[in-house]
């Protein structure tokens, strides 16, 4: 029979961590005995109390999240993080994936789809390239299904749908863009701001890629208005959605890429002091791509 109370294990070990007592640790929200039978994994508690108990120990969600993973409890973190205790460099990957993927037989049976997206994610990390074709789009037809239906994603389901996007029906695409700016709007944490504006990114490159040059700058556009105390912390992935900005008024072939195209290599190059291989490489890819695209007569740089 399977455990009722499996988290009394992980706080334990946190709270003993922390160096608190059973008394200390239950404040005024349990008594020390209840807590005691909790640990023992004798105990449920409401959420509510967890919440409460984190609280004490000065523990967030997302800590005790990773640690419950880390002793092997089975929730969507643990696959990531047994991943990255196993694979170094690329030589890994290949010792390690037939081992890794056992690991779905026993772990996510609650959600199989998850299970399916996250492996999915983890090996196109590694191996990007997948091929436009009927039978790719088969594939990947539920994880479109079950994108279609939500109002609000996970990380792996962000992280799927970048890779996936240029396979996806504009519908999909659209559903996307109107669900991730409602989501930038909402969030709380660098984390999430992150991962919101990656896929913001992905979805203004497809749109212009595919001539929907004006959904690719209204999406743009959306982001630039909604002002955040974040924004600073968020400079490397504005940059990137600034980039696609660029490149989308050069397919569109409006002469404002040239004075944006110009800001942007001045940002760049004062960028440098920070990591000077990185900006140069990065330069270069820029300009290369700002010159294929020009198409207005007028000489870029």
């Amino acid at each position: 029979m399977s455990n009722l109370y499996p988290f009394g294990k992980t706080f334990k070990e946190l709270r003993e961590s922390r160096g608190l007592s059973l008394k200390e640790a239950s404040g005024n929200v349990v008594s020390p005995q209840f807590l005691s039978r909790f640990e023992k994994e004798e105990k449920g508690i409401s959420l509510e109390n967890f919440s409460r108990l984190l609280i004490v120990l000065g523990i967030e969600w997302s800590d005790f999240t990773s640690a419950y993973a880390d002793n092997g409890g089975d929730c969507l973190e643990l696959l990531q993080i047994e991943f990255a205790k196993n694979v170094k460099n690329e030589e890994d990957i290949i010792k390690y994936m037939p081992e890794y993927e056992k690991l779905f037989d026993t772990y996510l049976t609650d959600n199989p789809l998850q299970g399916d997206m996250l492996l999915k994610v983890i090996k196109l990390g590694h191996y990007p390239t997948i091929s436009k074709s009927d039978k790719t789009i088969e594939k990947i037809q539920p994880i479109i299904n079950h994108l279609m239906k939500l109002e609000t994603f996970n990380s792996t389901e962000l992280s799927i749908y970048t890779v996936i996007v240029n396979h996806c029906p504009i519908t999909l695409v659209e559903h996307m863009s109107k669900q991730l700016l409602f989501m930038y709007k909402q969030s709380h944490t660098i984390d999430t701001y992150i991962k919101i504006l990656n896929a913001i990114t992905f979805t203004a490159k497809h749109f212009s890629e595919q001539g929907y040059y004006n959904k690719s700058d209204e999406i743009i556009q959306s982001v630039k208005k909604l002002q955040t105390f974040e924004r600073g912390y968020l400079a490397v992935p504005l940059m990137f959605l600034e980039v696609e900005h660029v490149y989308n008024q050069f397919r569109w072939n409006k002469r404002e890429a040239i004075p944006l195209a110009k800001n942007m290599l001045n940002y760049l190059e004062s960028a440098k002091f920070i990591d000077q291989n990185y900006y140069s490489n990065f330069i270069k890819a820029f300009t290369y791509h700002c010159h294929k695209l020009n198409k207005t007569g007028i000489d870029l740089f």
